[in-house]
């Protein structure tokens, strides 16, 4: 009996996630069953080794948020926003990427450029590795080795996917694969390329091409990096260290102003912001920095349209326009496009103190709709932001800090941005 027992405990965790994996492909091919039960296992198998050689107390260690599949319980309500200056909620993510064992199948996998005298590895130090892309690439690799081979940072562009993995290994197991971004695929055959990647006490911060790209939590001690690699078809490969105070380093832009009555005029005119071509619109996600603090009398003007198959988008108004440090986000407003029939939650919190403090949300018929333009204005009074769509207010936000600590803005999501606009309080 007590070993019946024991094995039911040691068991339990793996018939569970066995059993909602199963549940889970109940409607899907036997192929796709096959493959999900296979990733399951995988995921177990890593998470074991994780635990083994990496326990929880290690420095810089964490165990990962992982995908295993367990039967549904109910959670209680939560208030809390899940959108900040780094979210996924807005990429192409694939049920089941190909590759999901991370097995690098480049056409050349040898390494072609490595660095082992690693400056100690601490929160700020950013590799800059840079290169070009051979006409015949299919992928490139860069990985962050600890001493004994573990990969505590895989890297892997697959062109032909149009998708970038990141992952780790611990004793030649791979762990769960990430490959969503908010940001879209910008590495081309026969052009330079150049990654940055920060690491942060919690993460590392991936940029690409002078934008940031995402973000992969630490699941093995990054103090124990010591080698960096470079694999696959990229040739001309550098790599430099250094530390940075803030992330990433580009450059921002200046959002212009206009008084009322030049907006007017703007706005009257054959070329106003609403109507202008699909080629001119904003890189998402988007950053721009104020000229002036954002104060009373001041309005904020976003032109844009909504992408045919939305989820959501949000615009912050925040402290700074870097992705790290983490700035104070004093006003986050997120439209949520889930429900039917012109009807979208509206939400609206603020980010201080490295946390979400208590949403506020409301529920309205909005001119939002999939491929409509659109003309969303923030207006920053004595006391609140009144939020504007189409010249109908549809939400408010109290101050819950001094509106002057905001110096840019960053929106994210399903919209396509064509103009943003201060109009100056005279």
């Amino acid at each position: 009996m007590a070993v019946l027992a024991f094995l039911a405990l040691s068991i339990g965790d793996d018939l569970l996630a066995y059993g909602g994996a199963l549940l889970d492909c109940r409607a899907s091919s036997w192929t796709e069953c096959k493959s999900l039960l296979a990733s399951t296992r995988n995921q177990r198998q890593f998470e074991a080794l994780l635990k083994r050689y990496y326990p929880p107390h290690d420095e810089s260690a964490a165990l990962p948020t992982t995908n295993v599949h367990r039967s549904p319980t109910p959670s209680p309500p939560s208030e809390m926003s899940t959108e900040s200056i780094d979210s996924c909620d807005f990429a192409y993510q694939e049920a089941s990427s190909p590759g999901s064992t991370s097995l690098d199948k480049s056409s050349s996998t040898e390494v072609v450029h490595t660095v082992e005298n690693i400056t100690e590895v601490s929160p700020g130090l950013c590799f800059v590795i840079s290169g070009t892309i051979q006409l015949t690439c299919e992928r490139f690799s860069i990985n962050l080795l600890l001493k004994n081979g573990d990969v505590a940072l895989h890297f892997n562009p697959r062109l032909p996917q149009n998708y970038i993995v990141r992952n780790c290994r611990v004793k030649g197991c791979w762990g769960r694969e990430e490959v969503a971004s908010p940001l879209s695929f910008n590495l081309h055959r026969g052009q330079r390329f150049a990654v940055q990647v920060l690491v942060t006490d919690k993460e590392f911060l991936i940029c690409v091409n002078g934008r940031h790209f995402n973000a992969f939590q630490h699941r093995l001690p990054y103090r124990k990096i010591c080698t960096l690699e470079v694999k696959g078809d990229v040739r001309d490969v550098a790599v430099d260290q250094c530390y940075m105070e803030c992330y990433p380093q580009l450059e921002l832009e200046i959002i212009r102003q206009l008084s009322p009555e030049a907006l007017a005029t703007a706005q009257l005119g054959v070329a106003r912001p609403l109507h202008l071509p699909e080629a001119d619109g904003k890189p998402m996600p988007y950053t721009g920095v104020l000229q002036e603090p954002f104060t009373n009398g001041r309005k904020l003007h976003l032109y844009g349209r909504v992408k045919l198959l939305p989820h959501s988008f949000y615009v912050n108004l925040q402290s700074s326009a870097y992705v790290w440090p983490h700035p104070s986000i004093l006003f986050h407003l997120n439209p949520r496009f889930g429900s039917v029939g012109g009807r979208h939650v509206i939400c609206r919190n603020s980010w201080t103190n490295g946390k979400w403090e208590r949403e506020e949300r409301s529920e309205n018929v909005t001119d939002f709709a999939p491929g409509k333009p659109f003309h969303l204005q923030i207006a920053c009074t004595d006391v609140s932001y009144q939020v504007s769509l189409n010249g109908k207010l549809i939400a408010e936000f109290i101050f819950r800090d001094n509106p002057r600590l905001v110096e840019a803005i960053y929106i994210q999501g399903d919209i396509k941005v064509f103009d943003v606009v201060v109009e100056t309080a005279y």
